[in-house]
């Protein structure tokens, strides 16, 4: 029969045993993401999560959901819940609107006018997401996840914003409150989309290649014939990709084969010599970033640029533009038959054919651009 002494001491070896193997499971577990998370932040704390999320492996919605320096409530995501969400912006007052790519980020501020529509049922630009400071246009790629997210800013300053990400977890467009008088606001709106299910783990689709596909590497004879015949027949810029699909042909492809009074390749310097260009002559311009699900949209006056390491940057009090300028490789001068007379775009490529940032005049709808954008287009270095 044990003593009791004897089988104490076995009770408490046998506890220590226990604890030293569950702190050595312990210690062979894989870190959590919110814990690698945490470590990157402290070691980098400037770093955008975007940038995170590709260092850590994973996507910024994933990222997101992991809520660690932040609280982030899942939202309903579905189309028409994203759609009644962007019609309460109106009640949120002044808003800031995020649109970005890996390389060129557009941000402005204003507050969204509710919707008026003219006797046919149009939106009446200025109001709405259309031509007014918060200028949208949605795209056709399935948003796939939205979060409310509130963290702690610098010098106690809460943020608050909802941000949207497609199926891939890559982000389409982050709203951010840019005032305090309605914050109530923005709570009753998250209340009112929360998601019931807060636990359940993200799901995300493998990213696409990005690789710029070309669908035909040598159109015929016939096949330029076509494009340059069907070029001339535009009406309006947005034909254009259903000619691109009609034709099967990349976008650069068919800006290759039309012909150089239509279309000619220019240097990525070329870029910060149009903005400064812009600014110095005050030129208005409209600047448009796209990623697959939206393009945001400023139209105005360009004040004050600066560059600051890597990013050639806008600095204005109600828009900001950054510029990974290494990522610019080359842009295009495009100039577009319309019924309204020519129109001149410049836009910029990435190494890999991605387009980051595509430039137009300010003009009036069915007015045309001024003499002095086109100069400055023409002045811009050939590649």
């Amino acid at each position: 029969m044990n003593h009791p002494a004897h089988t104490a001491r076995l009770h408490t070896l046998g506890l220590l045993l226990a604890a030293t193997l569950a702190a050595a499971g312990c210690a062979s577990a894989p870190p959590t993401l919110a814990e690698r998370w945490t470590q990157l932040h402290q070691a980098q704390p400037k770093l955008h999560p975007r940038d995170a999320a590709r260092q850590l492996g994973v996507s910024e919605a994933q990222l997101v959901a992991a809520g660690t320096t932040w609280q982030a409530t899942r939202l309903r995501a579905d189309t028409k819940d994203i759609q009644a969400m962007y019609e309460r912006l109106p009640e949120l007052g002044r808003i800031k609107a995020i649109t970005r790519n890996d390389d060129v980020v557009l941000e402005r501020a204003g507050e969204v006018a509710p919707i008026r529509r003219d006797a046919q049922g149009r939106v009446v630009p200025g109001s709405g997401l259309a031509g007014g400071p918060i200028d949208l246009r949605f795209g056709a790629a399935q948003w796939g996840s939205a979060f409310a997210v509130v963290q702690a800013g610098r010098e106690g300053k809460t943020t608050r914003s909802l941000q949207f990400f497609d199926r891939y977890g890559q982000a389409v467009h982050k709203v951010y409150l840019d005032n305090e008088q309605h914050v109530a606001d923005f709570e009753r709106l998250v209340a009112q989309f929360r998601m019931t299910e807060q636990s359940a783990a993200l799901q995300v689709e493998p990213s696409p290649s990005t690789s710029s596909a070309v669908v035909r590497s040598r159109p015929s004879a016939a096949d330029i014939a076509e494009l340059r015949q069907s070029w001339q027949e535009l009406s309006d810029v947005h034909q254009f990709p259903r000619l691109l699909r009609e034709l099967k042909l990349s976008r650069e492809q068919a800006l290759e084969l039309v012909g150089t009074e239509s279309a000619w390749r220019i240097g990525p310097q070329a870029l910060q010599l149009l903005i400064e260009d812009a600014r110095s002559r005050r030129q208005p311009i409209m600047v448009f970033v796209s990623n697959g699900g939206m393009t945001q949209i400023y139209s105005g006056l360009i004040d004050k640029t600066a560059t600051r390491g890597e990013w050639y940057n806008v600095l204005d009090a109600d828009l900001n533009l950054h510029v990974r300028s290494a990522a610019i490789h080359h842009g295009w001068v495009v100039r577009w038959p319309t019924d309204h007379g020519t129109v001149t775009s410049v836009e910029f490529y990435d190494v890999d054919g991605r387009q980051l940032v595509n430039f137009f005049s300010r003009r009036d709808r069915g007015q045309p651009e001024t003499s002095q954008w086109r100069r400055m287009v023409e002045a811009l270095p050939s590649a």
